[in-house]
């Protein structure tokens, strides 16, 4: 195994040539080309980034895992964090750079905020205009007190870092809340396709009636199913038929001929394959062990 590379300074830099209030600023592009657009997976022991992509695409590797970036986004790297790059040619942004000691100083009373702005992040924010001119205005005000030496410098610097830090802690907030909203609808309309499944048990619709009764498309239904329970709509009646049919056969003396018609199947040697495959065994095995 690999030892884990790590820098001290900025990629590529095992010095660590700045001062406990270090903050840096550069194009994306810059050092990635230098190194053919590959950041190697590695670590910074002093160091926190935030990497603004205003244009082009990437991927993210840290570890194990492989996170493909769109523009507009944007990614937190924490001190001592494994990660990599690889960018496309096309990409244009900027790495913010900030020493650890400078970091804590940060948003001391706020400790929520904190403890998420410790994470590794993604953040796209596709058509969300307002929080990518939002992020771009901060970043401008950073580079720009770093230009002047204007009074409480450093001051201005920190509130700039800190409301950068907010939007980030908000727009997690919205995307967690719009994700709740949208699992809270998802199974709502699971429960809804299991409703109507038991109310036409004796004539079972197809996928394309039930989700027309439930009033979404198909393609919907599917991806409902897929969410809230891991499996195709047409796998969620079949259960439901398949449990129905367990019942019969343990609690009736119906023949399987019979429990297959019973249930709607024109070919009893289709329910008869179709339950082997979803149970193991034949209904006749079943029925009997």
């Amino acid at each position: 195994m690999n030892d884990i590379v790590r820098y001290q300074g900025l990629y590529g830099d095992q010095k660590l040539p700045f001062v406990a209030d270090f903050i840096h600023i550069e194009p994306i592009e810059e050092r990635s080309k230098f190194y053919s657009w590959e950041i190697k997976e590695h670590i910074h022991t002093d160091l926190v980034q935030l990497f603004i992509v205003e244009s082009g695409r990437g991927v993210l590797f840290s570890e194990g895992k492989k996170t493909h970036l769109k523009a507009p986004c944007l990614i937190t790297i924490p001190a001592n964090v494994l990660h990599g790059f690889h960018f496309e040619p096309q990409i244009k942004g900027n790495v913010i750079t900030l020493s650890v000691s400078f970091f804590e100083t940060l948003l001391s009373n706020h400790q929520e905020i904190k403890k998420e702005s410790k994470r590794l992040s993604s953040f796209y924010f596709g058509d969300n205009l307002e929080i990518v001119k939002e992020i771009l205005y901060l970043k401008s005000k950073i580079q720009e007190e770093l230009l002047t030496e204007a009074p409480e410098k450093l001051l201005a610097i920190t509130r700039y870092f800190e409301l950068l830090y907010l939007q980030l802690y908000r727009e997690q907030y919205r995307t967690s809340a719009n994700a709740l909203i949208s699992n809270n609808r998802n199974l709502g309309y699971y429960q809804l396709f299991q409703d109507l499944i038991r109310q036409h048990s004796k004539a079972l619709l197809s996928v394309k009636a039930f989700s027309k009764a439930i009033g979404i498309t198909q393609t919907h239904l599917n991806r409902v199913c897929k969410v809230v329970a891991g499996k195709s709509a047409l796998k969620v009646v079949q259960d439901y038929t398949i449990n129905e049919a367990k019942k019969y056969l343990l609690n009736t003396s119906y023949t399987v001929a019979e429990v297959a018609y019973l249930l709607n199947f024109n070919d009893p040697a289709y329910f008869n394959r179709l339950f082997k495959k979803r149970v193991g065994v034949a209904p006749g095995e079943f029925r009997k062990g």
